[in-house]
């Protein structure tokens, strides 16, 4: 019998999902909220009334991962049409490029809000949705929640809030930097968005103070001329002992962006928290546009900030650039939240096995809800995979019991190697928590299986993907090399083809993808 899947959210995890599920047979839908696909990545305005606004993107955001490692396995982005680092224009049209070549813009469903998820006995779901024609409720075997973690801002309990006369904003409503012309601005954190919008206002501000309790790793897009993550291959992130990849690429980072200074520089080591990707955020700091601090707010104050050093501040607007809270309001609460954790007590801890499925629930996969230093699309590509995996009954999941030991196991790994940070709860390491939700796929690319290739294929052709995949930049392709799900066609070529430097897709992706077209793109 066809499994009926619902899907909720048409962004990056959306459409990666019901491509997989479409293409194991399923009968698929995806209920969208919105009236167009790309989730985050659609950049819209606030509501000029209320203020709200469901995506975060910004106008001048760029992707902190490159566009070789930042492509879903099967369909590689074209240099010859996108840059190596994408802007949210881009990669909208690459996402519209993806749903039109699998076909899956029938599938969606616009304007379709669910409402509620209830699990029925054996295991399905009753779902309630709202659109223009009013609610309806229908009956699935499995239900897919992938509206991701970015929506709902996290904004501290700040003392004297209410005290404050200026401009108070989270960085979510945040769009362009030309409101804050002739302004002192401060803007509170040092993660992704604090850094990009800092930046991007320095140059117009009359002032712009940047607050930071514990510092950051800052890394430059480019090293030498190619892109960071060039330097972060599958070798040394899974061969060599971890001492050694953190002590070079500390060392690297040094020597490419000098010392950090004085109110910047962590005392966690580089892999021990999420970096922040911006190659001119410390240079503004070193030229005097940016005023970097080392402390916590102590309170509000009616003309700006006292932080907990005694420095007060007088600002005209403060930014919260403070992260998000995950939440899915649509499904019970304690199916994915928590209640205690072993590393953090935090609402963004989750009861998740393998940050995907709870032990409590049956049939509910959350794709997307990951902190990574990496690309998304990929990982939430695997994720679903795996999860279609379980559905076609490809492997089983582990027992209710040793799911949840694998979740405190998880935890203490969290404890044991991370900043204690709510950012870090849902925190991976790519290469390995990829592998390890290929390998009961057996589509891991593993040294053993792909250097076996050499003596069961053209060996030289096989030893260029070996060296490729585990010395070179980690791009996608190698995630669809080999078992289930595997395309070897398009994943040698574009392997080869980003080893090489090409300009363009090569021939051989090219013949690929028509190949792949001709036979419906592997969608029914």
């Amino acid at each position: 019998m066809t499994l009926k899947v619902l899907i909720v959210g048409a962004g990056v995890s959306g459409l990666a999902t019901l491509k997989e599920c479409l293409a194991a047979g399923f009968e698929a839908t995806i209920f969208e909220a919105q009236g167009h696909i790309g989730g985050q990545w659609q950049y819209t305005d606030p509501d000029p009334v209320t203020g709200e606004v469901h995506s975060s993107i910004y106008q001048g955001i760029i992707f902190n991962s490159c566009r070789d490692t930042s492509s879903f396995s099967d369909f590689p982005m074209d240099p010859a049409s996108y840059s190596v680092y994408t802007g949210h224009k881009q990669f909208v049209q690459y996402l519209h490029e993806y749903a039109k070549f699998f076909n899956l813009m029938s599938h969606i469903k616009f304007s379709t809000r669910v409402m509620k998820c209830v699990q029925l006995e054996g295991g399905k779901w009753e779902i309630t949705s709202s659109a223009e024609e009013g609610a309806k409720t229908g009956t699935y075997d499995a239900l897919f929640a992938c509206t991701g973690h970015n929506t709902t801002p996290f904004i501290p309990q700040f003392q004297g809030v209410a005290d404050f006369k200026g401009q108070f904003i989270h960085s979510h409503v945040y769009r362009t930097p030309g409101a804050f012309e002739g302004k002192k601005v401060a803007v509170i954190g040092v993660g992704s968005s604090a850094v990009d919008i800092a930046s991007e206002i320095a140059p117009q501000a009359k002032e712009l103070h940047v607050i930071t309790r514990k510092g950051g790793w800052i890394i430059p897009r480019f090293v030498f001329g190619k892109p960071v993550e060039a330097f972060d291959s599958r070798f040394a992130a899974t061969v060599l002992p971890s001492a050694i990849t953190k002590w070079a690429q500390t060392k690297l980072c040094n020597l490419v962006m000098g010392e950090l200074p004085p109110e910047l520089k962590p005392k966690h080591g580089i892999l021990e928290a999420n970096a922040t990707v911006r190659s001119d955020f410390v240079e503004k700091i070193q030229v005097g546009l940016i005023t970097p601090h080392r402390a916590g707010i102590e309170k509000f104050a009616e003309n700006g900030l006292l932080l907990n050093n005694g420095t007060e501040l007088d600002v005209d607007v403060i930014i919260a650039c403070t992260g998000y809270l995950i939440e899915f309001p649509y499904l019970p609460e304690d199916s994915y939240r928590a209640k205690k954790s072993l590393f953090i007590d935090s609402p963004n801890s989750v009861n998740l096995y393998e940050l995907v499925t709870p032990p409590n629930y049956q049939n509910l996969f959350i794709i997307g809800i990951l902190e990574l230093p990496g690309p998304l699309p990929p990982m939430s590509e695997i994720q679903a995979r795996w999860s279609v995996g379980i559905l076609a009954k490809k492997f089983n999941l582990p027992t209710r019991e040793q799911m949840s030991k694998s979740i405190e196991q998880f935890q203490q790994h969290l404890a044991k190697n991370y900043v204690h940070s709510d950012r870090h709860t849902v925190t991976i390491e790519p290469f390995q928590y990829a592998d390890r939700l290929l390998q009961p796929l057996h589509a891991n690319p593993s040294f053993g299986a792909l250097f076996r290739k050499i003596f069961t294929s053209n060996p030289f052709r096989a030893l260029s993907v070996l060296n490729a995949v585990y010395m070179g930049i980690p791009s996608s392709g190698q995630f669809r090399l080999l078992g289930e799900g595997a395309d070897q066609e398009i994943a040698v070529a574009s392997i080869l083809r980003i080893a090489k430097g090409g300009k363009e897709l090569s021939k051989e992706e090219k013949e690929a993808l028509r190949k792949m077209r001709e036979d419906g793109a592997s969608v029914p």
